[in-house]
């Protein structure tokens, strides 16, 4: 799908302006069922900058991978537990487009540039990925909480799944 998008964005500057359409002749192409699909890492990563491992293990410290979605805090909704206080919805969605909290992709991408700021904010990887669980504000007066760093960054060691 990737490479057909890339091929179809490339063919519409190598095109002639001046041509009729009904001289054109179609191009043929092949697709590559072999190559295997983008994943909601993937894309999120490619979207926001914020390593796929970092996501990985954000959705398996919030949800396992979506097996359990019973957050402590109601507020915390979908597969990356994202905290969807109406304010906060209010901002990211004005930050970064309108998004649904329940669909795996999507909060992937919102999780992804939830990192990105706090890392560019807060300068660090470590204070980054617990502001996620804490806010940058928790984190400045309450210290970083280890163990959710430590399941964020550790996933392969609790579920022997890697990137």
């Amino acid at each position: 799908m990737k490479k057909l998008l890339i091929f179809l964005f490339i063919s519409a500057f190598l095109y002639p302006v001046g041509v009729s359409i009904h001289t054109y002749e179609r191009e043929t192409f092949t697709i590559d069922f072999s190559a295997p699909e983008l994943n909601i890492y993937q894309i999120a990563s490619y979207i926001t900058g914020c390593p796929e491992r970092i996501l990985r293990g954000i959705h398996f410290a919030e949800s396992s991978y979506g097996a359990n979605m019973n957050h402590p805090d109601p507020l915390d909704i979908g597969e990356f537990g994202l905290h969807e206080d109406p304010a906060y919805h209010a901002e990211r969605a004005g930050k970064w487009g309108e998004y649904n909290a329940y669909c795996p992709l999507q909060s992937a991408i919102i999780a992804g540039h939830i990192y990105m700021e706090n890392l560019n904010l807060m300068g660090n990887e470590k204070d980054a990925v617990a502001a996620y669980k804490q806010g940058r504000r928790g984190v400045r007066e309450n210290g970083r909480e280890e163990w959710y760093v430590d399941r964020v960054e550790n996933y392969i060691k609790y579920t022997g799944v890697s990137a």
